[in-house]
Order: structure tokens, then sequence, then C-alpha cells
């Protein structure tokens, strides 16, 4: 009965590393990942901006700073993205920003699952 579980459970575990290794080698690479501050007309954030290797599986939303935004279809220019991470705003009407416990990286939405890559945004000079 012992040996079972083990041998379960060793099964579970390889079935999940290869499930989730086969998922993030179609993701595209991520470059130029750099960000700017902004604070204007009672609005603060980021200014997010990347250019991805290939574009067959989309951004879903940027995390920076623990604030996850959506990427908006707007935001792509053929593989470079533009996104406003808003961290404050009394603009818009009860704001909250989405806070998660990931760190900086970028979701993307596979047929499967929804993919987290971690990404090391330096900012703009």
């Amino acid at each position: 009965m012992k040996f079972n579980l083990i041998k379960n459970g060793f099964l579970l575990a390889i079935t999940f590393a290869l499930i989730s290794s086969c998922t993030t080698k179609g993701l595209p690479k991520i470059k130029n990942a750099q960000y700017t501050t902004y604070n204007f007309d009672q609005e603060r954030g980021y200014h997010v901006e990347f250019d991805l290797s290939h574009d067959s599986i989309l951004p879903q939303s940027v995390v920076l700073n623990r604030i996850k935004q959506p990427v908006p279809p707007e935001a792509k220019e053929g593989l470079h993205y533009k996104v406003n991470v808003i961290s404050q705003s009394r603009k818009i009407f009860g704001f909250k920003p989405t806070v998660v416990d990931e760190e900086n990286g970028i979701y993307f939405k596979t047929d499967t699952a929804e993919v987290f890559k971690k990404v090391e945004f330096k900012p703009a000079k």
C-alpha cells in the first residue's frame, strides 16, 4: 500500500513537470522590458514597454511591483507592447489596483492554461 502511494506521487510529479515544461517552451522571449513612472492628473503608475520574439501566444496581463494590469488590444504595435499599469487613480471612481503575490512578469494565455513568465523590468533611461 505504501509503495503504491509513493509510485502514484512520483508519477504525478513527473506528469506535472512534463506539462509545465512543454507549456513554457512555446512562450515568446521578452526583450527590452522597461518601465517609467508617471504622476499626471490625479493618476500614478508605470508606463511599461516590452517586445516579444513572436506573437503566437499573446500576453494577457503585466505584473509590476505586485500590481496586475490587463494588456488591452490597443497596447500592441507589431511585436511591441505599451501598457499603463495604474497604481493609484482619483479620476476613476472607486479604483483599486489588482494586487497579487507574484514577482514582476507577464501572464500568457495558452490553449490549456494561463502561464506566468518572470520578467526583470528595468527603469528606462
